[in-house]
Parts: structure tokens; C-alpha cells; sequence
């Protein structure tokens, strides 16, 4: 089973599972949408959509407390 990962969401999980088609073409049209951008938190050069600012690690970071 592949792994699928992005800079939005983070790890993609059952993508060969019933619901794949779907998750794999909305995978797709997240993938497209994204831009290369540099993370406001982290400073890495990551692929995101246009609207968001950092990347899923530094949000899942904040979510748990993280602070800069």
C-alpha cells in the first residue's frame, strides 16, 4: 500500500480502501491547487495551497501546544 503524503493534510490514509477513487482524485486536485511557498513557522519551502500560511507539521505542532 502506498503512502501519500502533502504539505496540507499530512499523511493520506486508505487510499485503497472503499472510498479510494475518491480520496485519490481529491488528492490530486489538493496537489494541483498547491503552490511552492515558504513556511511562515518553520521556514521550509513547502507545497501548499495558495490560502494557507505554514505547513501541516507546524500545524499539528501548534495544535499540541508548540509555540515559536
Amino acid at each position: 500500500m502506498p503512502i501519500y503524503y502533502d504539505d496540507n493534510y499530512g499523511v493520506w490514509e486508505n487510499m485503497d480502501g472503499p472510498d479510494g477513487p475518491s480520496n485519490r482524485e481529491f488528492y490530486k486536485q489538493v496537489q494541483k491547487d498547491s503552490v511552492w511557498k515558504k513556511c511562515k513557522s518553520c521556514g521550509k519551502k513547502v507545497k501548499i495551497k495558495r490560502e494557507y500560511a505554514i505547513c501541516n507539521s507546524c500545524a499539528d505542532k501548534i495544535e499540541r501546544g508548540w509555540q515559536e
